[in-house]
C-alpha cells in the first residue's frame, strides 16, 4: 500500500472510484472512467490517453478468493493539484510539455504514446523525480 512518503506532491482535490473484481490497477498511474459500467461511485480502469479521471493514490490488487479483497474495492483519485506519475524511464517525458501515456497509464515522453486530458485540459509535465529508486514525473492538473 502507499504511505505518505512524496513531499513534492500537492493533492487540491480527489474523488472515490470503484475497482472491479477482476482489475489490479497500480497507484500513480493515471485513470479514466469506465463509461460502461455506470455505477456511483464511477467505475475504474487504466487510461491509455484521452479524457481522464486522475491519478490514482493507493495499489489495488485484483481480487484473491483466499484474502479479504472480496468484494470492489475503492480506490481514491487525485484529481487536481501537482500530482506524482510514474513514469516510463526508457521514455522519460520532458519538463512542460503536455502529459502522454502509455497502455498502462505511464508517463512517456511526447510522442511515445497518447495525449491525456482532464476535463477538457492537458495536464503539464514540471519536473522528473526519482522515489524508491522508480522514475516519476510531477504533473500539474487543474
Amino acid at each position: 500500500m502507499a504511505t505518505p512518503v512524496y513531499g513534492k506532491q500537492f493533492i487540491r482535490f480527489a474523488e472515490t472510484g470503484l475497482t472491479p473484481d477482476a482489475t489490479a490497477l497500480t497507484q500513480f498511474r493515471v485513470v479514466a472512467i469506465d463509461e460502461a459500467a455506470g455505477t456511483e461511485p464511477p467505475t475504474l480502469k487504466v487510461s491509455n490517453g484521452g479524457e481522464s479521471f486522475g491519478v490514482l493514490q493507493q495499489d489495488v490488487p485484483a481480487v484473491d478468493p483466499e484474502k479479504a479483497t472480496t468484494g470492489q474495492r475503492l480506490g481514491t483519485v487525485a484529481t487536481s493539484g501537482l500530482l506524482l506519475v510514474e513514469g516510463d524511464a526508457s521514455s522519460k517525458p520532458t519538463q512542460n510539455i503536455p502529459l502522454e501515456v502509455n497502455a498502462s497509464g505511464v508517463a512517456v515522453a511526447s510522442g511515445a504514446g497518447a495525449a491525456v486530458t482532464v476535463n477538457g485540459t492537458a495536464p503539464i509535465v514540471r519536473q522528473q523525480v526519482m522515489i524508491g529508486g522508480v522514475f516519476h514525473v510531477m504533473v500539474s492538473f487543474n
